[in-house]
């Protein structure tokens, strides 16, 4: 696994969990993740990794 595959993932772990969320799948950088708080819950855990990501340009 590359470096940036590891670190995009551990970015989705740090998120998800702080979130309340879990990773449900993970295929290369697609992720499917489950948040008990349903899909708006889902956007915001998915709208604050893009924060990271783009915020991380080495990434």
């Amino acid at each position: 696994m590359l470096q940036e595959d590891q670190d995009f993932l551990q970015i989705v772990s740090i998120v998800t969990s702080q979130l309340g969320c879990t990773i449900e799948s993970v295929d290369g950088r697609s992720i499917s993740i489950n948040c008990p708080g349903g899909k708006d819950q889902e956007i915001k855990c998915a709208q604050v990794i893009e924060e990271i990501i783009e915020g991380n340009s080495g990434i």
